[in-house]
Parts: C-alpha cells; structure tokens; sequence
C-alpha cells in the first residue's frame, strides 16, 4: 500500500502577511483572487449577499505576483492565471486551489488577456501577454509555451496596457494597445489567427501617437461601440474608436494619480485613483464642433464633457504611500452585481455594490457610495475562536514573539526558530507539531522541554546547521546572523556562545557553506552574504574571517566556489561576476556582460539566492532558508578560463 505526506502549515493567533499587488474576482462572482507580494495566492470566498471570508492560501510563486486573469472559459473549466516578477506563471483551478500548469519564461509580464474564439481555433486558446519586452507574446493558454508574437512595423516598444475589443456589430475581435511612448496600437484577431498558426509575422494594421505618457487602462465602450476610454497617471480621455479622434481630456487635480477606470454603460464611466478613491461620471453631450472644411462632407465630429455623479467612500487611508490596486466587474446577467473591488498593499480587501443608475444629489453633487464590504486575513484569524495557537507560542510566553527565520533538523528532530526580540528557541519539531494540531494538544505543550539562547540584540535573520550540509562538521554548531550583522556560533547543547562574528555590514539576509569538495586547510567555510551586498567568509574552526568583500555593487544572487585557484565567485544583480582570491582577500578580477556569464559557468557547483534572499527580513514574517544548494557529481577543476581565448567554444 502506497503511502502518501500531506504538508500542514501552522500559524498562530496573527494571520500570514498577504501585501495585495493584484486583485480579481471569477466570472461566477463566487471567488476573488488576490496575488501578493510575497508570491502566494489568496482565494476569497465572496457570497450573494458580497460578503468576504478567506478560503485558501496558494503557494506556487517564489516572487511578487505581477497580474492575474482567467485562464480559461469560465463556465466549463474554473482556471486563473497569475504571472510573477521573475517570469513564473502558473494556471490554477480555483475551485480545488490545484496548480495544474507551472512554466517559467524570460519574460515579465503586467498585464495578460484570455483569447479564445471558439469557431476559428482549436485548443484552450490564447493568453495574450504584455510587459517589460517588445510588443505582445501570444502564449498557449493550456502549456503556457510562447507560440508567436504581435510585431510592431514601426516603433516596437514595451506596452503598458492592453484590451480585447470584440465588435457585435461586424463580428471581429481587435487588440488594443498603448505602449511607454503613448503610441495607440491595433492587431486584428480575427484575421490573424491562421497567420499565427502558420507562424507568419503579423503587424498592426494602424497606430497613433496618444500625447500622454504612463497609460494605466483602455477601455471599448461595447454599449455604443464608438467610445474608448484611455487612462493615464495625469489626465483621462475618450476617443472616437471609428477614427481614434479625441473627444475629451480631464486632468487630474494637484498631488492625485489615476489608476485605472471602466466603462459601466452607454456614456457612464468610473474612473479610480491610486489612493483608493473612484468617481463615476456621466458624458454628456456639448454640441457639435467646428470643422476646419464643412464642405467635405464629413460628419461633424461631438464633444463631451463629464458630470460628476458619485464619487465612493474610503477609510481613512492613515498610511499615505498606501497603494491601492483596484478592479471593476459588470455583470448584466441577474442576479450579479457591479462590483467595485480593491486590494491594498496592508492585505485588506474592499468592495462596494455599484448602483445600476447612479445619480446625484438633489442639488446636483455628487452622491457618496458607501462601503459594502471590507475583509483582511486577520478578520478571518480573529473570527475563528478554536484556533490553535503557533509552533512557538508555548516557550515565548505571552505568544506576541515574531518568528523571523527557522531552521528544521530532522536527525535531531529539532525545529530552531529565530525571532524578531533576538531569541533563538530550540523545541521538538513532530512534538510541537502535535501540540498544534492535535485536541488537548495544551496538556503536551505543558511538557515540551525546549531551550532559549540568548546572544543577539536585534532580530535573527538567518540560521544554519553546518552538520546537516556536511557530516564531517560538529554536530553540536549552529550558526546564527542577525539584522545588526553579527554571526554567532553556538554549541546547541549546552547552548553556549562559541564565538560572535562582528561584520560590521548590513543585515545578515544568507548563511551558506562551501561544498564538501572545497576545503580550505582541509576545513570548509561559511559564507554570509549581507543586505549592503557585501559577502564575508567565517572560518568556524579557526574563529575568524577570512574575507570580507565589499565591493559589489549591485545584490549579490550567486556563489560560486573555485578550489583549484582558490577562488570565491561572486554574481550579481546586473550579471556581473567577481573573483576574490580568499587567502589574501584581493579582489582578483570584475567582468561583466559576456565575460562574466562564462565565467559564472565555469563551475559546476553553486548556491543560488532567491531574490527576496537579499531584502531585509520583515519582522514579522516567518522566513525559512531562501538559499537553493545544487549539489554535482562532474564538479571541474581546473583554472577559470580566460574569457577572451574561451568565448567561441563556449558558445558552441
């Protein structure tokens, strides 16, 4: 009989940091989706009477999630997508919280839009990408592999923004886009499909220069199909979408920022700041204007102008950088709502019920929407009365100690946690998990034996258990680094202080060690990579460090380790490596661009750092090692290849 692990996370009486960065409620309006800037997923159920309750927590993402979109045709398959920083994008069934899709791509994308139409393609459809690259990557929605690209003829930029226009009128779909440059863009879907399927190269059929930068939303009024709403960081217009002739431009006030807007009928639009505020508007007519050549025979285009009908209430916004990303659903179908909703980086959700005629006061001001609903993770932690308290909340007494850093050694069955007041606590693991889990679960908690050691002033940051990585190393070490980058070694069983590293950098963010084929004076060596993007190296036998370097000046993302020569490698942010001789502390050689990459690949052996690895650990989050150890059989010796006699064979 097969025998199956099932992963139980546990918290304690405060609700995991879930920073909104993307935000969307399904099709059904059964769930809202939020993707958030530590990478993990939250779906939200939302009732018909709008109420919000947290349902799930999703962990597929090992950066800030950038965008989130359905996936699929709602109806018949519950899928989203969700695309993150570092070019991660997955497909989840939201209705059983399953990833069924994972790739990761070279590409960073901000916006993404579901193609599908069902009588000229074949397969799930499309995911039409846009972001920080060249025009618009068509992705298949089922592999999410790229199949083809929209091309720019003249122009090819990064794109801000994007909408699918669907025509009732002629039946054919168009993409719309708006690049950095403001220049307004339009593929035809329609007849590009079988040009995309055969792999020809497709461009725009027109373009046009907008006059305004930071384009935010683009919106096809489908009610009329003449109006397009285009909103930017500074001012907002509409255009005639027959001829792309510019009809109005609303400015915003001093200090404000818009951030997006929609279309919610004939002539009605709302439009959204980046403090949370909205404002709905009616667009009335002003006449006609005055063409330059009345004799041609063209019609005489209208103008509009904006009246103000109700703006909506918000709460008292204490933090004032306090961003806000906000979105608009419009459901003609009964009984769905128009559903204004926002996410705010403070993890709170908020939505309000959108009247389906909204209209001003008596007197003609605005009316004032009032909130219908708001939800935080913490409202759900708080609402459950019969939760168990954390792994920790038995030795730190009053339970407030944050957890900032943990280390699991299973040979000992040891569960180490770092805190936030400097503490480290040292408990049994399956023990402590039991107590957490499990009914009565006080009475073992009364009886876990566990150990405080006590040595740091601020925060631990990092923790490592030399003997977990090299079986050679004591059994009895820990090392430890903290916010005020000191390093401490411990003998964790008589929890004595060995020795303290004082660095003199910036927070201790990784703790790594050297391979076992690397030695140094037949010892291995720590290495402590710091937030000020320094890396020191600790020789934990000898009680010194032998290197500190200094000089980087971009986040440090990779260590490499050279035993020949003796070498430290060091990558960076900005793909440039440099090479530390240890035993003098030199800085041996800086190269970057195609130099760097091949000497980065000369070794086999290397410890990579996410990316969050480099920031300083929040206090409140539980963080665990953010450091990934490939180990390799074919390490090669031998000295680094000079760059200049290396580069061709390497590119073969």
């Amino acid at each position: 009989m097969r025998s199956s692990l099932q992963a139980v996370a546990l918290w304690g009486k405060k609700a995991p940091p879930h920073s909104i960065t993307a935000i969307m409620i399904t099709d059904d309006q059964q769930t809202i989706v939020t993707g958030s800037q530590e990478g993990q997923l939250c779906l939200w159920n939302l009732s018909p009477e709008l109420k919000i309750s947290a349902k799930e927590l999703l962990f597929g993402h090992s950066a800030s999630v950038t965008c989130l979109a359905r996936a699929r045709d709602f109806s018949k398959q519950p899928y989203v997508v969700s695309a993150a920083e570092n070019g991660e994008m997955c497909v989840w069934n939201v209705t059983n919280g399953q990833c069924v899709e994972k790739a990761t791509l070279p590409y960073r994308h901000t916006a993404v839009c579901y193609y599908h139409c069902s009588f000229r393609m074949t397969g799930e459809g499309w995911l039409l990408c846009c972001g920080e690259y060249q025009d618009v990557l068509i992705i298949d929605a089922r592999s999410l592999a790229v199949i083809h690209t929209f091309i720019s003829s003249q122009s090819p930029d990064w794109i801000n923004c994007m909408c699918i226009v669907h025509s009732m009128r002629i039946q054919e779909d168009s993409l719309l886009v708006v690049s950095v440059a403001g220049e307004l863009k339009v593929w035809d879907l329609s007849s590009s499909i079988n040009s995309i399927q055969e792999k020809q190269d497709v461009y725009e059929k027109e373009s046009k220069f907008l006059d305004s930068l930071n384009c935010r939303t683009i919106r096809f009024c489908t009610y009329t199909e003449r109006l397009l709403l285009v909103v930017f960081s500074k001012c907002w217009k509409v255009y005639d979408y027959c001829d792309f002739s510019l009809l109005r431009t609303e400015v915003s006030r001093s200090g404000q920022f818009f951030a997006g807007g929609e279309v919610l009928a004939a002539h009605r639009i709302i439009i959204w700041t980046e403090d949370g505020h909205s404002y709905i508007y009616q667009l009335l007519n002003s006449g006609l204007s005055k063409s330059l050549y009345p004799a041609d025979g063209r019609v005489l285009k209208e103008t509009i102008y904006p009246h103000l009908l109700c703006s909506t209430s918000v709460q008292e916004n204490k933090v004032q950088s306090l961003s806000f990303v906000m979105g608009y659903m419009n459901e003609r179908k009964e009984p769905f709502y128009k559903v204004l909703f926002s996410g705010a980086v403070s993890g709170r959700i908020t939505l309000w019920h959108i009247p389906d005629v909204p209209v001003s006061k008596f007197d003609g001001s605005p009316r004032e929407i009032p909130i219908t609903a708001t939800w935080t993770l913490q409202d759900n932690f708080d609402k459950n009365h019969t939760m168990s308290q954390s792994i920790i909340d038995h030795v730190s007494g009053t339970g407030t100690v944050g957890v900032t850093s943990s280390e699991y050694v299973p040979s000992l069955d040891k569960l180490i946690c770092g805190c936030e007041d400097g503490t480290i606590f040292i408990t049994q693991a399956l023990n402590a998990a039991k107590a957490g889990l499990l009914e009565g679960g006080s009475l073992l908690k009364d009886s876990l034996p566990y150990k405080v050691l006590k040595g740091h002033h601020q925060s631990v940051t990092s923790l490592l258990y030399p003997h977990a990585l090299s079986s050679k190393l004591d059994q009895s070490w820990l090392v430890s680094g903290d916010q005020d980058s000191c390093v401490i070694l411990w003998n964790i069983f008589t929890e004595e202080i060995l020795h303290k590293f004082f660095l003199e950098a910036g927070p201790v963010t990784s703790l790594l060690m050297s391979p076992e084929n690397f030695r140094l004076r037949s010892d291995q060596v720590i290495c402590c990579v710091c937030s000020d993007h320094s890396v020191a190296l600790l020789h934990l036998e000898g009680k010194r460090c032998l290197l500190h370097a200094r000089k980087h000046l971009f986040p440090v993302r990779m260590i490499k380790w050279h035993p020949v020569e003796n070498f430290l490698i060091v990558g960076c942010a900005d793909d440039s490596a440099y090479i530390w001789e240890i035993e003098t502390g030199t800085l041996e050689r800086h190269e970057t661009g195609e130099r760097a990459r091949i000497i980065l690949n000369c070794c086999d052996d290397s410890q990579l750092l996410k990316p969050d690895s480099v920031l300083p650990v929040a206090s409140e989050t539980h963080k665990h090692k953010s450091v990934e150890q490939r180990s390799s059989s074919s390490y090669q010796f031998g000295p680094i290849p000079c760059p200049g006699l290396q580069v061709e064979s390497s590119c073969k």
